[in-house]
């Protein structure tokens, strides 16, 4: 295993297993020289892959970081032990590999900590083994704002399933994130997601943002996210598609349940206690009780969720001061069709 210091080319890199073509199969960027052109060294780019049985996508993955045609890329796989032929695919490119290993871990968590150990870089991204970048000028492009200044930089992502056809996962903001402080992200009931595998982190940043909790198994970025954000970073949003993010039935992203919302919750708990202190801290503590609150009654049955909002509103007097409780309230007095015709034609005379 070394230091990639060159820009690698088709030339360099194993036949494709796949079969397919195209980028980043049988195309490539347009490799950079060693230098950039005032004489200076690109800024090394440090992308950890946390890998298990994902054997089917990770030569994907690989390549198209590979392919880049960035001369200084340190490029570092954790594995959990996989038994599928994810090690084959891995062992093939291995000369090009900064640091790989492969063994059992407590999770997608733990193997990230464990790869950013190894990181030297100046900029530090994780690139799920089911991901790829789309985009073969992503590194360049991102080297680029990161020597203007920012420490922060988030592009966009195309989500495609498993065939890779696009998919609209949420129409106002699919795959794109828009500009938020930590005081905007650390409400975990209204903060929109950044798309973490196109999130770019200065290195300095991220030393004081690791190890992240290896408890964690879905919310691992947002803790990480809302680290950077608490130290004010100077940050560019972006809309340029630089990642494939697959949807493929298996992500955890897509398992959303009561305990992925509960983690949430305990993530920015946690975050805004370190970040906020006396009355500023017990507003939001107060506030992220009330829509834990209000989530557990709008996940109630119909028929039991006026009851429970009164119960709850006898020893959580604060929900008054929330619209959605008066959504939910009014919603439950009123029932589902005659609230949907009152709020139509409320928006009808609103207009």
């Amino acid at each position: 295993m070394s230091q990639t210091t060159k820009a690698l080319t088709l030339n360099d890199l194993p036949t494709p297993r796949s079969g397919k073509t195209e980028w980043p199969w049988t195309e490539q960027s347009k490799p950079l020289g060693n230098q950039m052109p005032d004489g200076s060294e690109y800024p090394r780019i440090s992308v950890v892959t946390p890998s298990y049985n994902y054997g089917q996508y990770i030569e994907e993955t690989i390549r198209s970081v590979l392919l880049q045609g960035y001369p200084n890329l340190e490029f570092i796989i954790i594995d959990g032990g996989s038994t599928d032929q994810t090690l084959n695919v891995i062992s093939s490119y291995e000369p090009w590999l900064s640091f790989w290993c492969s063994e059992p871990d407590k999770g997608q968590t733990d193997a990230i900590n464990k790869g950013f150990e190894h990181c030297t870089g100046d900029i530090f991204v994780w690139l799920n083994a089911d991901d790829a970048y789309l985009s073969p000028t992503c590194l360049y492009e991102v080297a680029d704002l990161y020597r203007q200044g920012n420490q922060l930089v988030i592009g966009a992502c195309l989500n495609v399933d498993e065939y890779d056809q696009e998919l609209i996962i949420y129409e106002q903001y699919n795959g794109i994130s828009r500009p938020q402080t930590f005081d905007d992200y650390v409400k975990f009931w209204s903060f929109v997601p950044f798309p973490q595998p196109a999130v770019f982190l200065s290195k300095e940043l991220c030393d004081r943002a690791f190890p992240l909790d290896i408890s964690l198994n879905t919310t691992m970025d947002y803790q990480l996210f809302l680290r950077i954000l608490a130290q004010n970073p100077r940050a560019v949003w972006v809309e340029s598609r630089w990642v494939k993010f697959k949807y493929h039935g298996l992500n955890k992203t897509l398992q959303t349940d009561k305990s992925q919302y509960e983690e949430y919750y305990k993530v920015a708990s946690s975050e805004a206690k370190r970040a906020y202190s006396g009355l500023r801290r017990l507003t939001y503590q107060t506030t992220a009780r009330d829509f834990m609150a209000l989530r557990l009654v709008s996940s109630s049955p119909d028929k039991e969720k006026l009851k429970i909002i009164l119960k709850t509103l006898t020893h959580q007097i604060t929900l008054i001061r929330l619209p959605l409780f008066w959504k939910i309230l009014f919603k439950s007095l009123l029932g589902q069709t005659i609230y949907q015709q009152i709020k139509y034609w409320w928006n009808y005379y609103a207009v």
